[in-house]
């Protein structure tokens, strides 16, 4: 009798299940558990969005580059982008850039230019042509690259920037070590890139390059392209 007793105690006691105290602790393991999850999931989740908007910020700076290079290597004149200014350029010095160029055996001025238009802390990168013999045949300014940011200080002069400190880099500099006398030449072009997709705290990057053009080895006037069309 005492046998029996027993056993069905025991039985009873195997099928009760968890007790409250054991019944929270799992609850609380397994919440612990998903919470490490979900924060995985998400972070994944915005790392997998900054990439994509930076790679399809890069791609676009990219192409811009590439006309940029284009024009230059094709260019007979490059004018000083420390003598832009907000009459000729609407953007401060150092943020445009004028070119005479031949590309595709069609001479035209180029104008190109780093600009916050609505003042959002986002800018874009855009471009105009004109004929050098009629400032009234121009074209309207247009987007290549858009999402630039601008630096932390623009510099004043060409005392303001280090070659061997990328952040005093402005947007368009002219390098001219090694060149003597020659206006113009080397051409630094520094892209500063930030996606309003990604997170705050997400670093942005940038796209720089030296490109090199003809300048005026071949006779042209450093007066060409001087003269602007309307901002």
């Amino acid at each position: 009798m005492m046998m029996s007793a027993m056993t069905r105690w025991r039985r009873h006691r195997g099928e009760a299940g968890l007790t409250l105290t054991e019944l929270l602790v799992t609850m609380m393991i397994f919440g612990v558990l998903m919470a490490i999850v979900f924060g995985v999931l998400i972070s994944l989740t915005y790392q997998s969005r900054d990439t994509l908007a930076r790679t399809q910020t890069l791609q676009e700076a990219r192409i811009g580059l590439s006309q940029i290079d284009r024009q230059v290597r094709s260019g007979n004149v490059i004018l000083n982008p420390a003598e832009e200014d907000e009459s000729t350029s609407g953007v401060d010095p150092y943020y445009s850039m004028r070119i005479f160029t031949q590309e595709d055996g069609v001479a035209q001025c180029v104008q190109w230019r780093v600009i916050d238009q609505d003042e959002d802390g986002f800018g874009d990168l855009e471009f105009r042509t004109w004929n050098p013999q009629n400032l009234l045949d121009f074209t309207d300014w247009g987007g290549v690259a858009h999402n630039l940011i601008r630096m932390d200080a623009s510099p004043e002069d060409a005392d303001d920037i280090d070659r061997d400190d990328p952040s005093t880099w402005p947007p368009f500099w002219v390098d001219t070590a090694g060149t003597d006398s020659t206006v113009a030449h080397y051409v630094r072009i520094t892209l500063r890139l930030k996606d309003p997709q990604e997170r705050e705290d997400a670093k942005p990057v940038a796209v720089t390059s030296v490109v090199t053009g003809r300048n005026t080895v071949f006779g042209y006037p450093a007066s060409s392209c001087a003269e602007v069309p309307p901002v």
